[in-house]
């Protein structure tokens, strides 16, 4: 079984490579470019001045963790919780775990189970791919934030703990495993990988602005719990009061099942 998964998951990063390798630089890149620019703001001392530009509504929202974004620590952390940063994770995650409607649209199931290959492996393979490009991807910025860090700030700036950083990187994480999870839930019973892959990621943009919107409007907040992004609030684990292991369990938990319901659709679909 494992050795027949090697060749499996090598062909999907394989053909894959060109999407993720140009999602993987720029997820770098967009490090790197966080912390130069967080690091002249705070050579010219103008940290001071961005307090004044952080919209009312978000004050209002988020109180005196909104002031944590006008500073170089707060900025620097920005570069793990920016709404393209975190979309495009999920996204990537997406793009592999939703493979199997690829392979039954073109027609390669058939070849592949034509093999002595359990149904399973399939969606495994799907999952191995994506929770390797998720990995990938939080490492690559983590090495983005240590070199721009020597490269442009200086030893007396305010920057983020490695603990700090691990949090974020651990929650990002989890919410691409989550969307994972989805992924291959939709892909087990879909036909057409299009069907597959634009559901999820509608689903995705429609969970994270439901976060977003609660921030400034009562009526989502009450209904804001049902989205992922609630579960990783960038702002307390800077500031150190957030439940982390509550948020990491309820984003994982939610992940297994979503894979759990892929697996047993997978298993009973017509193919």
């Amino acid at each position: 079984m494992t050795r027949a998964l090697v060749p499996l998951i090598r062909r999907s990063l394989s053909q894959a490579r060109y999407v993720l390798l140009g999602c993987l630089l720029l997820l770098c890149a967009f490090q790197l470019i966080i912390v130069g620019q967080a690091a002249e703001i705070e050579r010219q001392s103008s940290f001071s001045k961005m307090a004044d530009l952080v919209p009312g509504f978000l004050q209002r929202g988020l109180g005196s963790r909104a002031m944590i974004l006008a500073t170089f620590r707060g900025t620097v952390a920005f570069g793990y919780f920016h709404p393209v940063v975190v979309v495009m994770v999920s996204m990537l995650a997406l793009y592999l775990a939703t493979e199997p409607a690829h392979e039954v649209e073109a027609g390669l199931v058939d070849l592949e189970l034509a093999r002595s290959l359990p149904r399973h492996a399939l969606v495994t393979r799907s999952l191995a791919a994506a929770l390797a490009a998720i990995v990938t991807a939080t490492l690559l910025m983590a090495l983005g934030t240590v070199s721009g860090l020597r490269l442009f700030a200086s030893p007396d700036f305010d920057a983020p703990s490695a603990r700090v950083i691990a949090s974020l990187l651990v929650h990002l994480a989890s919410i691409a495993a989550l969307f994972t999870g989805l992924g291959l839930a939709l892909a087990a019973g879909a036909r057409r990988w299009s069907t597959a892959y634009f559901t999820a990621a509608l689903i995705l943009v429609v969970l994270y602005l439901l976060d977003f919107l609660s921030i400034g409007w009562p009526l989502m907040r009450s209904v804001a719990w049902i989205s992922p992004f609630r579960y990783y609030p960038a702002l307390s684990i800077i500031a150190g009061d957030a439940n982390e292991a509550r948020n990491i369990a309820v984003l994982l938990s939610a992940g297994a099942a979503l894979t759990a319901v892929a697996y047993w659709r997978f298993a009973r679909r017509d193919l």
